[in-house]
C-alpha cells in the first residue's frame, strides 16, 4: 500500500470549503463539486463531509486519514453547527491545524469557528483564516503546510 505521509488530510463538514481550499492551495481552477468518495491527488486527501457528520463514518476517516503527513480540519465560519467530537484530533499521532473558511463573508462568525476548533483540540495558535475565493491567508497557510510537509516529501 502508497504511504499517504506526503499528503495533507483534509476532514469537515459538508459545505466546509474543503474541496476549494484544496484547488486554491494547489492553484486550480475553482470549480464547485461535491465531494462523493475520497480524492487522492499528489498533495491531498480529500474526505467527504458526511465522513464527520455521521458517527456511522467517523472510523473512516480516520483510517483514510491516519497516515497523513498533516491533519487539517476545517470549519466554515458561515456554519452555526458543529458536528466535530470533543477533542477529535487528539484522536491522530500526526501533526494537525485548523482552517476557518469563507471569511469573506459578512455572514460569517469566525470567533464561532476558532472556538469549535478549539473544542476538536486544535491549539489556538495552529487556526488559519482564509477565503478560498479572494486568497486572503492562502499564503500564510501554504507556509505552514510546507513546514509541516517539506520533511515528508523530501525523503527520497
Amino acid at each position: 500500500m502508497a504511504s499517504n505521509r506526503k499528503r495533507v488530510a483534509l476532514i469537515g463538514k459538508i459545505g466546509s470549503g474543503k474541496t476549494t481550499l484544496m484547488q486554491r492551495l494547489s492553484q486550480e481552477e475553482l470549480i464547485y463539486a461535491k465531494t462523493q468518495m475520497i480524492s487522492y491527488t499528489d498533495h491531498f486527501i480529500d474526505t467527504p463531509g458526511e465522513f464527520i457528520e455521521l458517527p456511522f463514518f467517523a472510523r473512516q476517516a480516520i483510517n483514510v486519514t491516519m497516515d497523513a503527513g498533516l491533519v487539517i480540519l476545517v470549519n466554515s465560519c458561515i456554519d452555526p453547527q458543529n458536528s466535530v467530537s470533543p477533542n477529535f484530533v487528539h484522536t491522530y499521532n500526526i501533526p494537525s491545524i485548523g482552517v476557518v473558511t469563507k471569511i469573506d463573508r459578512e455572514d460569517g462568525n469566525i470567533k464561532r469557528s476558532r472556538n469549535l476548533l478549539v473544542y476538536a483540540g486544535i491549539h489556538p495558535k495552529h487556526i488559519y483564516e482564509v477565503s478560498a475565493y479572494t486568497g486572503e491567508g492562502i499564503e500564510e497557510l501554504q507556509k505552514v503546510i510546507h513546514h509541516y510537509m517539506d520533511p515528508h516529501r523530501n525523503k527520497k
